[in-house]
């Protein structure tokens, strides 16, 4: 069966954001829609960072070096610094980069536990500095302030244990004012 993913890829220097959808037919042979365009690829992984990438028939050695969302991408000589986020990591990119005014309640945005609690009520906090840590499908996800502010409210604990700070979708977490 065809495992479908999408992500959301930004190139430094160019612009707009390119929605890519990826099939995967078979072990490393993969269909990619490129905003709306399909091209067939093939790899092959030769080291840590050097990959033998076909794309529709054709053959590229890419260098690329992993940091997060982030990679650094050299294919025949050109350089590109590329972000790719999954839907997730994507909305709370957006939500935390649009400028902001006010108190700020934060809410959770996906269901899962509260694994790690960053600041104390009374810190002060700048805008994407991570505040907690929410696991959800095995996955560790910052939650970040809003703004700059103090982080006025906290409304859950931290735990290892997943019963003891479980959250559902739209459950307060934090206050920023």
């Amino acid at each position: 069966m065809a495992v479908k993913r999408t992500y959301y890829a930004t190139v430094d220097g160019h612009d707009g954001e390119n929605i890519v959808n990826l099939t995967e037919n078979a072990h490393a042979n993969y269909t990619v829609n490129v905003n709306g365009k399909d091209y067939q690829v093939d790899f092959e992984q030769i080291n840590d960072t050097i990959f033998s990438v076909i794309i529709d028939g054709k053959s590229y050695a890419v260098d690329m070096t992993e940091k997060g969302d982030k990679f650094d991408v050299i294919v025949n000589g050109d350089h590109f610094n590329v972000e790719v986020l999954d839907e997730m990591k994507r909305l709370m990119k957006m939500r935390t980069s649009t400028t902001v005014e006010g108190r700020q309640v934060i809410e959770a945005q996906m269901p899962g536990y509260i694994w790690k609690i960053l600041k104390d009520v009374g810190d002060e906090v700048k805008a994407g500095e991570p505040i907690m840590i929410l696991v959800a499908m095995k996955m560790e996800n910052e939650i970040k302030s809003p703004k700059d502010g103090i982080l006025q409210e906290l409304f859950v604990k931290a735990s290892e244990n997943p019963q003891e700070s479980t959250v559902a979708i739209g459950d307060k977490l934090a206050v920023v004012e």
